[in-house]
């Protein structure tokens, strides 16, 4: 009966999914699993996983559990701003949303996101030198924590460099993250789905 049910829920989740509860299954028969070892078989499991959805080609549907939701960044500095990451890998603010700003956020663990321009196709990354910038692969620098401020607005910071904070300025052009702090209006981005 319990092996029936078992499987039953197997049938009905998505690869990744599966692929994550084998592993972590895995691991627990070999012994305890530290809260290091996780994070990183974690992100090992979802860089493959990104890297297949992208062979796929731009012809497959997302499963928007798994890619995030398309939406767009608002930051509330100076006249307002939507984040955008252009195919050159440059990031910054533009008033008006262009298809360059729509962006798909998705959790890697709990506090934890990645960000692709959907149009670019390019993911945000954090410097150690405080600066955003478009990459075609994903790496450490792309992963960002998430934190929802007191004011409903939501900050990002580098997961891999402490105290960098994704910000734009009055005039919606980049600013260094290291020289900025959460409380800051330049630091404080809003969520759209439409424009």
């Amino acid at each position: 009966m319990c092996f029936t049910m078992n499987v039953s829920l197997l049938l009905l989740l998505p690869g990744f999914q599966l692929l994550l509860i084998f592993s972590v299954g895995a691991k627990k028969q070999e012994g305890m699993v530290s809260p290091e070892d996780h994070g990183a078989r974690l992100r090992g499991l979802w860089k493959l996983h990104i890297r297949d959805t992208l062979l796929k080609g731009k012809g497959s549907t997302p499963h928007p559990m798994r890619e995030g939701m398309k939406q767009l960044l608002y930051c509330r500095v100076g006249i307002g701003y939507h984040l955008q990451i252009l195919p050159s890998g440059s990031v910054g603010g533009v008033h008006k949303p262009t298809e360059h700003c729509w962006l798909k956020v998705f959790a890697m663990k709990h506090g934890v996101v990645g960000i692709r321009g959907v149009k670019s196709g390019l993911y945000l990354c954090m410097s150690g030198e405080g600066l955003a910038y478009g990459a075609e692969k994903f790496s450490d620098d792309c992963l960002l924590k998430e934190n929802l401020e007191e004011n409903h607005y939501t900050t990002y910071s580098s997961l891999s460099h402490p105290g960098v904070y994704l910000a734009l300025s009055h005039k919606g052009v980049l600013r260094k993250g290291n020289s900025v702090g959460r409380h800051q209006s330049c630091t404080h981005f809003l969520p759209r789905r439409t424009p």
